[in-house]
């Protein structure tokens, strides 16, 4: 009964792990003009995004440890 629980928390981990990854490769913002460039990020985005990933390890944890519960 619990397995399929574990497996949704598993693809759950996948998923807040994706989004986190995105999300901390799309706050970046560069300007290159000639030899000089610019380059600017969101903290805030970038902060959402390591939220995500603490999220994902939680719910890959939790996933783990509940299929491989003994049933």
């Amino acid at each position: 009964m619990n397995k399929p629980l574990g497996i949704i928390l598993i693809i759950g981990a996948l998923v807040l792990g994706y989004l986190g990854y995105t999300k901390l490769e799309n706050n970046k913002a560069e300007v290159k003009i000639g030899e000089l460039e610019i380059s600017a990020s969101d903290g805030k985005s970038k902060q959402e995004s390591y939220i995500y990933f603490g999220l994902a390890a939680v719910a890959l944890v939790a996933g783990l440890m509940i299929s491989r519960g003994k049933s």
